[in-house]
């Protein structure tokens, strides 16, 4: 019998001792998830005031660059130069300034020329390498309606509020200027690889007095926003350019329509090109630590005012 209380007293210490072991385990694991929570949470911090850092770089870059350049805008400028990687404490941090001037707006769909941008974003997507030529159409009637105040659909493919309100979950379309290029992705017809596709051509600029639409920045506009600018533009004339502009950019938009070379055909008016730029998007990421942000600015810089954000959108990890 006392063999039997012995036996059973030291099954009881074991458990005993087993459940302590246990409980401090617990405990422990507990305590050093809160220590790399903490961690991160501290890191992701650091990770965010590293990237506000560079926005406030950005802004006095490009204030420089209008001192020094203030005439032109172009690819072999500081601005333009990216950011690969630049270690920090406990981290490095790296970016991008994107001339947005050199783009296609799509909220000059909007503007008081309609027509003349609707016939431009077509021929836009046309252009884009990838891009099913029979998507163009369709797509670019959407985006018309999705802009426009009306709800008139703007011939095949285009959508109002009845073609969205029919989805398994309705929403109605936008009717007003975009925000971001990334409202696209609502569109009828969008999908993400054609969104991919399309993104490095496009933005979502405001327009002056609410109609006047933007220019592009014939010094860093890509091949395919530049030979959408007119439906008679020399493709070999344009490739000539974008060559000669990395050491040479144009100091005037006249000059690219005098001879000898007739880079851009008359029918490309002053309303539709420039060779300054206004509108720049900052992509700027930071690895600290465990931390990751990522900041993306778009900065107007207009006539002699200091360059401002007029917004911005952050990612965390």
């Amino acid at each position: 019998m006392k063999h039997t209380q012995r036996g059973i007293a030291l099954i009881t210490a074991m458990l005993v001792t087993a459940l302590a072991a246990i409980a401090a385990t617990a405990v422990l694991v507990s305590a050093n998830n809160g220590i790399r929570r903490a961690s991160t949470l501290i890191d992701g911090e650091r990770a965010w005031w590293y990237a506000q850092g560079l926005e406030s770089w950005t802004r006095r870059i490009l204030a420089r660059d209008l001192e020094k350049n203030g005439a032109i805008d172009s690819l072999d400028e500081d601005w333009a130069q990216p950011l690969d990687y630049l270690p920090v404490e406990q981290g490095a941090v790296r970016g991008k300034i994107i001339d947005l001037t050199g783009r296609f707006n799509l909220n000059n769909l909007a503007s008081t020329q309609t027509a003349k941008y609707q016939k431009q974003l077509l021929r836009l997507f046309q252009n884009i390498k990838g891009l099913d030529p029979a998507t163009a159409q369709p797509l670019a009637a959407a985006i018309i309606d999705w802009i426009d105040a009306d709800q008139i659909p703007s011939g095949a493919g285009g959508a109002e509020n009845t073609d969205y309100q029919s989805l398994p979950l309705p929403y109605r379309a936008a009717n007003q200027p975009m925000a971001s290029p990334t409202e696209l992705l609502a569109i009828k017809g969008m999908t993400p690889q054609i969104y991919q596709r399309i993104a490095p051509f496009v933005c979502t600029l405001p327009l002056t007095g609410g109609k006047v639409a933007t220019k592009i920045n014939v010094n860093t506009a890509p091949q395919e926003v530049l030979l959408s600018l007119s439906a008679t533009v020399d493709r070999g004339k344009i490739d000539s350019f974008i060559i000669k502009r990395l050491k040479e950019p144009a100091k005037t938009v006249q000059e690219l329509q005098q001879p000898p070379d007739n880079t851009l055909p008359a029918d490309v008016t002053p309303d539709m090109v420039d060779v300054r730029s206004q509108f720049f998007l900052m992509t700027a990421e930071a690895l600290i630590g465990s931390g990751r942000a990522a900041l993306y600015s778009v900065i107007q810089r207009a006539g002699g005012s200091a360059p401002q954000v007029i917004a911005r959108s952050l990612d965390t990890e």
